[in-house]
């Protein structure tokens, strides 16, 4: 059951409803695409001032300050006009060597490359139902799960497609094993994860962990993929798979968790986040000892996480547009802060030498996708 309180524009609170939604948790489409539905009808209407690189338009209302919740000291550099339809994105990913930021513009079935000031590199066209990307740098290729079932590789100088090769039934997160040089998959209807040798060119094979999977992360410190999983029972857990004998190696119970998607590892490798998207949670998780876990809420559908590791942030985008951060450099799930970036901006990515954070906006303030670029306050005031 998802619960979705909608609060009438400009923060009326005598506009209130409250819509109670029934929906099979293993149809995570059709729950993101009522949740993306509801939240696009309820967003306040767009200015119509220009936005371009080199103009920082009008910061976006903050409903936090409004609610007497810690608002986020987040300042709004630029929007930068993108290309294509005003469709939803998905996942985005940071090449610090080449100074690119690789999106997925998933219902326009493209992936936007675009240099970290918004400039457009280029549009890869006809990638279907483009979600997942993952940059290989060592390897100088890009993975970008499609439709039907397929996992797309890019040459990262010349951003050329080189191949499709097949994953299992409708992949979404997808990750990068450098060791071995192994491309992990999220099959999230089969609830498994395609492990796929030779940098994505060799044998795959295909390892179920539960009715669905989500997001997909390697970890260095102990060679293992891990992947969110919903169980037909719960818990829904977090499983480690060994890349190389192609095993499960550990499932860690995730109690308070529902709806497991999002996920990423902490820094200093000793815990794990992830974004419980059917009941609206931040869960963090200890991966070795007890696996004492911590809670605490985000936006209505929490999606895409993303890291600043010298800032010690966490970034949790949900559906419904709304921003958490949390302060990694303390135990448990602290809030550090709130903010909204636009209509469903459930997608985040971080430059960690700049520190700025990439929002991808099917509409922005013309109605035309954009890239919302914003950056902590007390960095942007030092220009």
């Amino acid at each position: 059951m998802i619960e979705v309180n909608i609060r009438g524009r400009g923060g009326d609170r005598g506009l209130v409803r409250r819509m109670r939604i029934a929906l099979s948790r293993s149809n995570r489409s059709s729950r993101l695409a009522l949740l993306a539905l509801v939240f696009a009808c309820h967003e306040p209407q767009a200015s119509r001032s220009s936005t371009v690189a080199s103009v920082a338009p009008a910061a976006p209302v903050d409903p936090a300050a409004a609610r007497g919740e810690p608002s986020l000291p987040l300042t709004l550099l630029a929007d930068v006009d993108l290309p294509g339809k005003a469709v939803r994105f998905d996942y985005q990913d940071v090449d610090p060597a080449k100074q690119h930021l690789v999106i997925s513009h998933m219902n326009d079935a493209c992936v936007v490359v675009v240099n970290l000031d918004g400039s457009l590199v280029r549009v890869i066209p006809d990638i279907p139902t483009a979600r997942g990307v993952v940059v290989a740098a060592d390897v100088g290729r890009i993975f970008v799960t499609s439709s039907p079932n397929q996992l797309v590789i890019i040459d990262s100088d010349t951003l050329a497609e080189l191949s499709r090769v097949p994953t299992g039934k409708s992949p979404d997160g997808v990750g990068w094993d450098p060791s071995h040089r192994v491309v992990g998959v999220s099959d999230q209807a089969d609830g498994g994860i395609s492990l796929i040798a030779g940098s994505g060119s060799g044998a795959r094979t295909q390892v179920i962990v539960g009715s669905e999977t989500g997001n997909v992360v390697f970890d260095p410190a102990r060679a293992t993929f891990w992947i969110t999983a919903v169980m037909d029972m719960p818990p829904d857990q977090l499983i480690g798979v060994d890349p190389n004998a192609a095993r499960v190696t550990e499932r860690i119970r995730l109690p308070g968790c529902q709806g497991a998607h999002g996920l990423r590892i902490h820094p200093d490798g000793k815990s794990a986040f992830i974004a419980c998207e059917d009941n609206n949670q931040l869960l963090r998780v200890n991966l070795d000892g007890d696996h004492a876990v911590a809670l605490g809420p985000t936006g209505a559908g929490p999606d895409v996480l993303s890291i600043d590791a010298t800032l010690g942030w966490l970034y949790v985008a949900a559906e419904s547009g709304d921003l958490t951060v949390f302060d990694l450099t303390r135990p448990g799930v602290n809030l550090l802060g709130r903010d909204h970036p636009g209509s469903n901006a459930h997608s985040v990515a971080v430059d960690p030498v700049t520190h700025r954070a990439f929002f991808p906006l099917a509409k922005g303030p013309k109605g035309t996708p954009v890239l919302r670029i914003m950056q902590p306050s007390h960095l942007a005031a030092k220009g």
